[in-house]
C-alpha cells in the first residue's frame, strides 16, 4: 500500500469538503476513468478509505473574451489553465474484523488520493470462504473477480443486457463453473433458444441432460380449465361442460388422462347429467366436437406416456435443461408445463431439506412478463406461471431454490421478480428504458456508472461480492452459447455451396 501511486488531491470549488463524495484534481500526466477505485488514508487510523470514480471531466478557467475569439476562428491554447477533475463516491474502510464501515471523520483539503492497487481491491472484493466461482477480471488490475455461491442462491441473481453484449455467455459460464464446484450446484435451466446445450460438451453427458419440454408434462396434474384454454372454450359452453364432466370422471377414478381414456369417458357423459333438455341429435353434435378436439389436442397424450420427474433427474445430474426451442406448440401450452415443473421443484424443496437447485430462466420475460409491457400466450396460463416464479423469487432462496434471471430487456420482466433478484446484479449495456428500471431498483448512482460497456464487460453489484458496491469486470468465458458455433457467415457459405451442388470443405473459415 505504501507504494501506491498518488493520482491527485481532494479539492472543492465551493470550499466545502464532503465525506461521502470527493472531487479529485488529477496530477498532470495521471489518468482515471469511470469505475476506477481510489483511496485516501483514514484520518485517524491510516486505513485505506476506498472511493469509486463516477465521472471524469476537464475544467478550464473561463475568460470573457474567449467566446469572441472562437467566433473569429482564433483558438486560445491554454494547457496550463486546464485541469482534470474526477468525482468519486465513498465505499468505506475495513475494520479489524473485515467489516465495511463508512468514514465519518472529515477529510482535510488537498488530501493525497491514491490509485487502489491489487492488494487493496482484493481486501474489499474477495468473498469469504471457498465456495465461490470465478466471473472475470478487474480490467484496471487484472485481479480475479469471484462471486460467493451462497449469496447467489440465497438472494438470487439478475443477468441483463442488450443483444450481443455477452449476457448468455456470462450465464452459461457461471452455470458451468458452479456445477463443477465442491459440492456442485444443481441447475434446472428453462432454455428458450437451445443455447445451453453447449454445456453437454463442456461438462459431459453424465452431468448434463437435455430434455424436450413436453416430456415433463403431467396430464393428470392440471386443472380442467387448462384443457379448455387449449381449445379456446368458455366453461359455460356445452362442449366445455361435456369435456369437464369426462375429465372429472377420470380424476375420480384416478385414471391417466389419455386420448383413449378421455374418449371413453366422453361416451359415458349423458345429456341428463348436464341438464341438457334440447334435442338428442344436438347433444351428439356437441359430443362429436369434443371428440374431434381430443383427437387434435397437443396437451392430451395418445398413450399412457410416463412423464419425467424433474426432481429425480436433478438428483442424478448437475444440470437439467428443459428445451423450449423445439416444437410449434403455443406459448400457453409451454407456460402450463413450465409452471408444473417449477411447482414440482419448489414443492420438493419445501418438503425435503436435502434437495435444492438453482432455476435459470433464459429470456425471463417469456415466463415472468411485466403486465401490459410483454404479454404472450393465454392470460390464465401466463398468470399461473408468473405466480410460481414470484413465489420462488420471494421465498425460494431461504428454501434451497435459487433463481437466476437472464434477460435482454429488464423493463419487460415483472418488477416484483426483478426486485427480489436485485441483491445480486450482473449488468451489461442497457437500453434507456431498462436503465430507468434499474435505477428504480439500485439507485441512480449505479445506473449512471454502467455507461455503454464493451462487449464481454459488465458491472457487478451485490451480496455475492464482499463489498456492496459495483465492480467493473471483464468476463472470462468458460463456455459459449450453442449459437456461437454457427455464425451468420457460415450459414450463407453452406447455402451457397449447396446451391452449387458442392459439399462444404472443412478447411473453409466460417467466422464472420
Amino acid at each position: 500500500m505504501d507504494g501506491s501511486m498518488t493520482v491527485g488531491y481532494t479539492y472543492s470549488g465551493t470550499g466545502e469538503y464532503r465525506v461521502d463524495e470527493i472531487t479529485v484534481i488529477l496530477v498532470r500526466g495521471k489518468e482515471l476513468a469511470k469505475g476506477d477505485l481510489v483511496y485516501v488514508e483514514h484520518p485517524k487510523n491510516g486505513s485505506p478509505v476506498v472511493y469509486q470514480v463516477t465521472g471524469v471531466h476537464p475544467h478550464r478557467r473561463v475568460r470573457e473574451y474567449e467566446e469572441a475569439l472562437l467566433q473569429e476562428g482564433r483558438v486560445l491554447g491554454d494547457p496550463e489553465g486546464t485541469t482534470i477533475h474526477a468525482r468519486a463516491y465513498q465505499w468505506g474502510w475495513l475494520d479489524e474484523a473485515g467489516s465495511l464501515r463508512p468514514l465519518r471523520h472529515p477529510i482535510s483539503p488537498n488530501t493525497p488520493v491514491r490509485i487502489a492497487e491489487r492488494e487493496v481491491i482484493a481486501r474489499f472484493t474477495k468473498p469469504n470462504g471457498e465456495w465461490k466461482l470465478l466471473l472475470g477480471t478487474d480490467p484496471s488490475t487484472d485481479l480475479d473477480v469471484e462471486l460467493g455461491v451462497y449469496p447467489l442462491i440465497r438472494q438470487s441473481a439478475l443477468i441483463c443486457g442488450a443483444v450481443g453484449t455477452g449476457k448468455t455467455t456470462t450465464a452459461v459460464s457461471m452455470v458451468a463453473r458452479a456445477a463443477s464446484l465442491n459440492p456442485p450446484v444443481r441447475f434446472f435451466v428453462v432454455d428458450k433458444d437451445g443455447e445451453y446445450s453447449s454445456l453437454i460438451e463442456r461438462l459431459g453427458i453424465d452431468r448434463v441432460l437435455k430434455v424436450p419440454w413436453m416430456r415433463f408434462f403431467q396430464p393428470s396434474d392440471i386443472p380442467w380449465e387448462d384443457y379448455l384454454a387449449e381449445f379456446g372454450w368458455q366453461k359455460t359452453w356445452w362442449n366445455a361442460k361435456i369435456l369437464v364432466k369426462a375429465l372429472k370422471v377420470l380424476y375420480a377414478q384416478a385414471s391417466p388422462v389419455t386420448k383413449h381414456n378421455l374418449r371413453k369417458a366422453v361416451e359415458y357423459v349423458g345429456a341428463e347429467s348436464l341438464g341438457f333438455n334440447k334435442k338428442a341429435d344436438e347433444f351428439e353434435q356437441y359430443r362429436q366436437q369434443v371428440m374431434n378436439a381430443i383427437t387434435g389436442s397437443r396437451l392430451i397424450p395418445d398413450g399412457d406416456l410416463m412423464p419425467l420427474d424433474p426432481v429425480d433427474l436433478l438428483k442424478d445430474r448437475h444440470v437439467v435443461i428443459m428445451d423450449i426451442s423445439t416444437g410449434k406448440d403455443t406459448w400457453s401450452q409451454k407456460h402450463l408445463v413450465v409452471a408444473q415443473v417449477l411447482r414440482r421443484i419448489f414443492g420438493e424443496a419445501l418438503e425435503n431439506r436435502r434437495f435444492g437447485c438453482v432455476v435459470v430462466l433464459e429470456e425471463a420475460m417469456y415466463y415472468a412478463p411485466q403486465r401490459g409491457v410483454f404479454d404472450l400466450g393465454d392470460k390464465d396460463a401466463r398468470g399461473k406461471l408468473l405466480g410460481v416464479v414470484k413465489e420462488i423469487a420471494t421465498n425460494g432462496g431461504r428454501n434451497g431454490v435459487g433463481l437466476w434471471i437472464v434477460t435482454q430487456r429488464l423493463a419487460t420482466v415483472d418488477k416484483t421478480v426483478v426486485t427480489q433478484c436485485a441483491n445480486n446484479i450482473i449488468c451489461h449495456s442497457l437500453e434507456d428504458l431498462d436503465r430507468q428500471r434499474l435505477a428504480e431498483i439500485v439507485g441512480d448512482e449505479f445506473s449512471r456508472l454502467i455507461g455503454d460497456l464493451p462487449q464481454g464487460e459488465a458491472i457487478v453489484k451485490g451480496t455475492a461480492l464482499k463489498c456492496r458496491f459495483p465492480i467493473w469486470v471483464k468476463v472470462l468465458p468458460e463456455v459459449y452459447p450453442a449459437s456461437a458455433t454457427t455464425t451468420p457467415m457460415s450459414r450463407f457459405v453452406h447455402m451457397e455451396l449447396a446451391s452449387q451442388g458442392e459439399a462444404p470443405q472443412p478447411q473453409i473459415a466460417l467466422d464472420d
